[in-house]
């Protein structure tokens, strides 16, 4: 079975897939795909795991008080080699760290409508990323303006 094979069979009749059930089942059998996927070293997850509640601080805690915004961000470009998270007021003015936080952005948006697509209300903002995206196309980052800004 494919982890997805194997997911689907772990939620079975029931109306949810708990993930905790999917772990206990992983754990049960170690020669599935899904348990190949998981890290079972438990201070290596437990590491995972801290950075994961750091960068959920930081994307709550680090904020504008006066907007909505985030004050610091994670570029792609910076996660290449250990990552670390910018302030936002510095990458806005810099055309090439402004193109990749968009091309981010978009990826991101390009994940949430793969979740949320199928909603109806939804149909004009996923026509505002088109449009964004369509004219993107039209002014490509240089490569040489983001490789300078590369950690």
């Amino acid at each position: 079975m494919s982890i997805r094979e194997e997911l689907i069979f772990i939620q079975g009749e029931s109306e949810l897939l708990n993930p905790k059930d999917a772990v206990d089942w992983a754990r049960g059998n170690p020669d599935s795909y899904l348990h190949g996927a998981l890290e079972w070293d438990n201070d290596k997850a437990a590491d995972a795991y801290r950075l994961t509640q750091v960068r959920r601080l930081i994307a709550i805690h680090i904020v504008d008080d006066d907007k909505p915004h985030r004050e610091w961000v994670s570029l792609s470009v910076d996660r290449v080699e250990g990552g670390g998270y910018r302030k936002t007021a510095e990458i806005l003015p810099v055309r090439s760290l402004r193109e990749i936080m968009l091309a981010d952005a978009m990826r991101e948006l390009e994940r949430v409508q793969t979740k949320y697509g199928r909603l109806d209300e939804l149909c004009e903002v996923w026509a505002a990323k088109d449009r964004v995206k369509r004219r993107g196309r039209r002014n490509p980052v240089q490569r040489g303006a983001v490789e300078q800004h590369a950690p």
